[in-house]
C-alpha cells in the first residue's frame, strides 16, 4: 500500500509537470490517427485486416512501431477498446491515450490497437465471438512477428470497460483458446501482464452487479439477454464461464493491474475487488488501485464537489510505469 501511494504521488507530480493546454478539448475535435502519429514522429501501419472481414468490416488493427530501439525484438502493448460490447473503436487510444503511445514507443515498445465485432451491427453473434476476435488479433500479430519486428512472447494487454474484460481473457488463456480463423504454427504467444481499467471480471456472480441492476434495470436486462443467449450449442452458463476472468485465474497467471472508480455504476468496483480477492486466495499477482470519488471512466461523481483522486493522465502514468517494470530491457 505504501509503495502504491508513493507511485500515485509521483504520477500526480509528473502529470502536473507535463500538463499542456488542451487544444483539442477546447475545439471539440480530435486529430486523426495519421496526424497524431505524424506529430509524434512515429511510423505506423493502419487498418490492417487481421482476419477475413465479416459483414461488420471491423476486424482490423493499427500497428505503431517503436520510436526508439531498446530491444532486439520489440515488446508489444495491445489496446482493446470499450463501448459496452455495442460500440467503440480502436481510435479511442488516439483520442484519450496519446500519452501512453508517446511514452511506450519512446521506451522501445510497439503498440497495437484493435477493433473487434460488436452487437447490434447487422450480424448475429455469440458473446464469446467478441473475445475470439481479440484472440485472433493476438494470434495474427504473433504469426507476423518477423514482419513487425516484435517478440510474440512479450505482449501486454490493456483494455477499458468492455475492453478490460477482453484484455484479461487474452492474458489469462492459452494461445489456442477460442480457436478462430487465425490458427496453426507461429500463432503461439505469451502475454506478460494485463491491465483492466473499470472492466468486468466475472459474469457468474450476480450480486456483484447489484449497483448496475439498480441503476439501469431495463438496459441491464436487455443487454444480458443479448450477450448470454445460447449460441453454437453452448448454454448461457457455459458462455459466462468462457468469458469470465475469474474462471481462468491461477497462481501461475501473468500479473494483473486493475484500476477502478469507487462509485462506478456501470461496471461496479465490486467486480475488480472480487478478482483481487480471488488473486489473493490463489496466490496470483493481482493489484487493485481504487480511484476515490470516481465513476465510470474515472469521471467525477455527479453532485459531488470532491474531484476524483486520480486524473486520466495519472492513471496512464501509473499503467506505463507498471508495463515497463513487467518488461525489463535486455
Amino acid at each position: 500500500d505504501a509503495e502504491t501511494k508513493a507511485v500515485l504521488r509521483q504520477a500526480a507530480k509528473r502529470a502536473m509537470q507535463n500538463k499542456k493546454p488542451a487544444d483539442n478539448a477546447r475545439t471539440g475535435k480530435n486529430p486523426t490517427p495519421k496526424a497524431l502519429l505524424a506529430s509524434l514522429g512515429l511510423k505506423s501501419e493502419l487498418n490492417i485486416e487481421y482476419k477475413k472481414n465479416t459483414a461488420q468490416q471491423r476486424n482490423k488493427l493499427d500497428f505503431i512501431y517503436p520510436k526508439k530501439k531498446v530491444y532486439e525484438k520489440a515488446p508489444l502493448f495491445i489496446y482493446i477498446h470499450g463501448g459496452g460490447n455495442t460500440g467503440g473503436t480502436k481510435a479511442a487510444i488516439y483520442n484519450r491515450s496519446s500519452l501512453t503511445i508517446k511514452e511506450l514507443t519512446a521506451a522501445g515498445f510497439a503498440v497495437a490497437t484493435i477493433d473487434y465485432r460488436v452487437f447490434g451491427q447487422g450480424e448475429e453473434l455469440g458473446f464469446y465471438q467478441l473475445f475470439r476476435d481479440c484472440k485472433d488479433a493476438l494470434r495474427f500479430l504473433a504469426k507476423n512477428s518477423d514482419r513487425f519486428g516484435i517478440d510474440p512472447h512479450k505482449m501486454v494487454t490493456w483494455g477499458t470497460s468492455a475492453g478490460g474484460s477482453k484484455a484479461l481473457i487474452c492474458a489469462l488463456t492459452t494461445s489456442d483458446f477460442l480457436p478462430g480463423e487465425v490458427t496453426g504454427p507461429g500463432t503461439e504467444h505469451t502475454v506478460l501482464g494485463a491491465i483492466s481499467f473499470y472492466g468486468a471480471t466475472t459474469y457468474l456472480v450476480p450480486e456483484l452487479w447489484k449497483k448496475r441492476l439498480e441503476r439501469f434495470p431495463t438496459r441491464s436486462q436487455s443487454r444480458s439477454e443479448m450477450m448470454f443467449k445460447p449460441s453454437d450449442g453452448m448454454s448461457p452458463e457455459e458462455i459466462r464461464k468462457l468469458v469470465s476472468a475469474d474462471q481462468h485465474l491461477k497462481a501461475t497467471s501473468p500479473p494483473i493491474l486493475l484500476v477502478h472508480g469507487d462509485t462506478d455504476p456501470t461496471v461496479p468496483i465490486e467486480l475488480s475487488q472480487h478478482l483481487y480477492q480471488q488473486g489473493k486466495a490463489k496466490g496470483a499477482n493481482v493489484k487493485l488501485v481504487e480511484v476515490e470519488n470516481a465513476g465510470h471512466g474515472f469521471k467525477p461523481v455527479r453532485g459531488s464537489k470532491t474531484p476524483p483522486s486520480m486524473t486520466w493522465d495519472e492513471a496512464q502514468k501509473l499503467m506505463i510505469k507498471q508495463v515497463i517494470e513487467w518488461v525489463k530491457p535486455e
